[in-house]
């Protein structure tokens, strides 16, 4: 079976529940599919970091001048970019399954990667201006997951909501993405920012490789495996899930509040037309919804003290009363989430092989 490449969750609207579902799927699918996954922290706040490492391992990690000696960040596999290499290392020093009870392997995320912003800006500008330094630094995750791939079966990103030049170079590299929403109607103006953000991009890259290849044809074929050829391989759209509101109980029946209602029959209106040109091969719009995150309550903050994935919660990380009833409604619905998502990337990993 082909690998299922790698998978981005962004949204350009925080405050969804992006990184805990990004962390939470990633172990699920490790645990229940057999799979070797990465997770790669993109997000200069490090909150997958955070949530995935035990304290005492990002404590040691984050107090040593130069991070730990078994174990790289992203700013010591981006250094190269940082000192105006755009050469990555061929390997690098990864957190194993072992080191964290998510089950999958972790390359930390580091706040100074934010410092990236302005040399990947650089590097973009030098792109469209046909320079090859600038499309091979443009392209460092293309790079970096030419070095990865053969090694995991699914790389999973984690990002901030930025619609800047470190999330588009994350965006340039991967396979897919996956938007996790909330049901607001920030959202629904985050996944406009989204289809509007990538759709430029995607046009300036194909024109700007056309000249960079016109202009270094011979030294491209060298750096062949670093610089997609095609914006079309880029960030394709593999599905959405919307966080459930507190609904209101009637009778015994759970019911919607009116405003909330209104922006759910919005969502996939809004998706097919903002997200649509951007699905992957083999899918349909309506095989994009993969479901609607139910609301956590406390089960969320449980699993971050515990650094622990929440279908794996018990009463040794303080899990009790209530809070049994709600792991169950969240293990249904990431059962249905990773079925249907498992589904769209072997489809398309298909079409890839």
């Amino acid at each position: 079976m082909p690998t299922l490449g790698s998978l981005c969750f962004f949204n350009n609207k925080g405050g969804v529940g992006k990184t805990t579902l990004a962390c939470n799927v990633a172990s699920y699918i490790a645990e229940t599919e057999n799979l070797n996954v990465l997770l790669i922290d993109g997000d200069p706040q490090c909150n997958a970091t955070q949530l995935v490492l035990p304290d005492e391992t990002t404590e040691r990690l984050y107090d040593a001048p130069a991070g730990l000696p078994e174990m790289d960040t992203l700013k010591q596999v981006l250094g190269p970019l940082l000192k105006g290499d755009a050469s990555l290392k061929a390997t690098h020093r990864i957190a194993g399954s072992d080191t964290n009870k998510f089950g999958i392997s972790v390359i930390p995320g580091h706040p100074h990667v934010a410092l990236l912003e302005d040399r990947l800006s650089t590097a973009w500008t030098q792109f469209m201006g046909a320079d090859l330094g600038g499309a091979r630094v443009s392209n460092w995750n293309t790079q970096l997951l030419s070095h990865l791939k053969s090694e995991y079966d699914l790389i999973v990103f984690d990002v901030g909501p930025s619609l800047g030049a470190l999330n588009r170079s994350i965006l340039i590299g991967v396979d897919y993405f996956l938007a996790p929403m909330g049901c607001d109607i920030f959202s629904l103006i985050g996944i406009e920012n989204i289809a509007d953000w990538i759709a430029q991009w995607r046009n300036y890259y194909d024109q700007a490789y056309a000249q960079v290849i016109s202009r270094h044809e011979t030294t491209l074929t060298e750096y062949s495996r670093e610089v997609r050829a095609s914006s079309g391989l880029m960030a394709r759209f593999v599905g959405y899930t919307v966080q459930q509101y507190i609904t209101k109980t009637i009778r015994e029946e759970k019911r919607a509040t009116g405003a909330y209602e209104a922006i759910l029959t919005k969502i996939p209106s809004q998706i097919a037309s903002s997200l649509g040109p951007f699905v992957a091969p083999r899918l349909t719009i309506d095989e994009t919804r993969l479901g609607d995150v139910p609301h956590m309550f406390s089960l969320v903050p449980l699993a971050q003290t515990a650094h622990t994935p929440i279908h794996k919660l018990t009463s040794r990380e303080g899990l009790s009363g209530g809070q049994y009833q709600q792991q169950r409604q969240y293990q249904e619905f990431i059962g249905n989430l990773t079925t249907s998502l498992m589904r769209n990337l072997r489809r398309t990993a298909e079409m890839r092989a």
